[in-house]
């Protein structure tokens, strides 16, 4: 979404230039007082390894990544998520014994009703 990124150009439109961006990044750290050796590149795998140990959607994650086949994001990430059977085991458990609400957007139940 536009004006969604890190770092934006003055158009909140992603910046591509990768040397502006480790500048941003660079300057950034400086005025932070982080002295740790901390690249895009690590900011880029922390940023997936935490939304998707956390479970943010696969393809939400791979979208944002930019990678346009959300099975290279799985493949890249599997390994954070390793609880994600579980999670969705009680999640299920708490859907049909009602401990909780599901609420599906109106489209799924126009797609159940049509199947």
């Amino acid at each position: 979404m536009e004006g969604d990124y890190l770092f934006s150009n003055v158009g909140r439109t992603n910046i591509l230039m990768y040397s502006l961006v480790d500048r941003l990044w660079r300057n950034a750290k400086k005025a932070a007082g982080i002295s740790r050796r901390i690249t895009t590149h690590w900011l880029r795998h922390f940023f997936a390894s935490a939304g998707l140990s956390k479970g943010v959607p696969v393809t939400d994650m791979a979208e944002w990544l930019g990678h346009r086949d959300p099975r290279i994001t799985h493949q890249t990430y599997a390994h954070v998520m390793p609880d994600a059977p579980e999670r969705l085991r009680s999640l299920m458990d708490a859907v049909f014994t009602m401990q909780t609400e599901l609420n599906l957007p109106l489209e799924f139940e126009a797609v159940v009703e049509a199947a």
